[in-house]
Order: C-alpha cells, then sequence, then structure tokens
C-alpha cells in the first residue's frame, strides 16, 4: 500500500516543494536594484524575513529595515521593485507536484498549505492566481502571526482541515520544520528531491 494512503491528510510547504526555490540570479537581481553587494543582500533578506513573513512588518517595513542594516535607502521605487521581483521569484510553480495535489483531492484527501510567507506574496497568489483554491485548508503566516517552526502554526493547519497530527502527512523542504511537525506527532518528510519523495509515498 502505498505511503500517503495511510493517511487522511496531506499538508505541503510552499517555497521548495510546490515552487521552485528562489535562484541565486534572483538574489542577484534584487541586490542590484538594492545597490547592496549579492552576499550581504542575501544575508539581511534571511535575517529579517522571519518577522516579515509573521505579518511584524510590512512590505516597507522589511525593506527599509534591510537597508539600514546595509547602511543604505531605499526610494519608493527601489522598494516597489524588489517586492515585485521577490513575488516573481516564489511564483515558480512545479506542475507535477500541482498536478498531484489534484489528484489526492480527487482521491478524498484533505489537502492544506502550510507557508511562512510576506502578505505582499500571499496576496499576488490570491489575485494573481488560483492556487490557493486548490487546497481545502490554508495557513499562511502572516495570517496567524506565527512561523514555522512554532507549534501553533501547524496546529491551525490541523484545526483547519478537521485531523489529527497523526493522520496528517506533511512536507517541508526545511529539516527544523519537519522536526517542529514530528514533535507534534506527524508524519514529516524533508522534501529534497522531488522525484524521490514522490516515489516514497506512492510506493
Amino acid at each position: 500500500m502505498a505511503l500517503v494512503n495511510g493517511y487522511e491528510a496531506a499538508i505541503f510547504d510552499f517555497g521548495g516543494v510546490l515552487v521552485k526555490n528562489q535562484t541565486e540570479a534572483d538574489q542577484a537581481r534584487m541586490a542590484s536594484i538594492a545597490r547592496i553587494a549579492r552576499d550581504e543582500f542575501c544575508h539581511l533578506y534571511w535575517a529579517l524575513r522571519l518577522d516579515y513573513d509573521r505579518g511584524s512588518l510590512n512590505a516597507p517595513d522589511y525593506w527599509n529595515a534591510l537597508a539600514r542594516e546595509a547602511g543604505a535607502a531605499f526610494t519608493k521605487d527601489q522598494i516597489s521593485a524588489l517586492t515585485d521581483l521577490d513575488n516573481e521569484s516564489w511564483m515558480r510553480f512545479d506542475s507535477v507536484m500541482w498536478d498531484w495535489v489534484a489528484q489526492l483531492r480527487a482521491q478524498g484527501k484533505r489537502v492544506g498549505l502550510l507557508s511562512n510567507m510576506p502578505h505582499t506574496l500571499g496576496d499576488a497568489l490570491k489575485f494573481q492566481t488560483d492556487r490557493l483554491d486548490r487546497f481545502d485548508q490554508v495557513t499562511l503566516s502572516y495570517q496567524v502571526h506565527s512561523v514555522k517552526p512554532e507549534p501553533e502554526i501547524y496546529q491551525h493547519c490541523l484545526q483547519g482541515l478537521n485531523t489529527t497530527p497523526e493522520r496528517a502527512l506533511f512536507f517541508d523542504d526545511r529539516i527544523a520544520n519537519v522536526q517542529a511537525a514530528e514533535a507534534l506527532g506527524m508524519r514529516a518528510i524533508q522534501f529534497l528531491n522531488r522525484d524521490d519523495v514522490l516515489l516514497t509515498v506512492r510506493e
């Protein structure tokens, strides 16, 4: 019996699972607009990211905080361009994974999206695509003011799916998020290679 058949719900991270990860070229483009060296830009991008994902910072606050840490200042046009490029960098959808999500729902599985994500990307997905409509439950960090690996964000998704941790299968590319899910009693799989993961859960 396929592993996935033993669970009533499947929960997916977004970046690195349902969409391709941001590339070095994406980072270089944003760093160029910011006029900050790419290595420094990338460090600051991630160092401040959880507050942005949590909804503690809006887009201008996030980018202005990044600029201050770098000893720079951004114009409104720079902030707009950085926000647009940031959104674009996280919207390269993996069609194989989205097809599988649809197949799971067709088989009667409850399917959830559980992601750390800033409101700007959430709005882009909501208003520019129908991607969020493809899940039974969508739990996004900026909406619930909690980020993985905090337990509250997992619990919110499980409640929305009306399931227990033991009945849910979770996929995430980051080991800390996988371990947090396991600590709650979920079966969690680190998503490092899509084809390997699909082979594992379908066997």
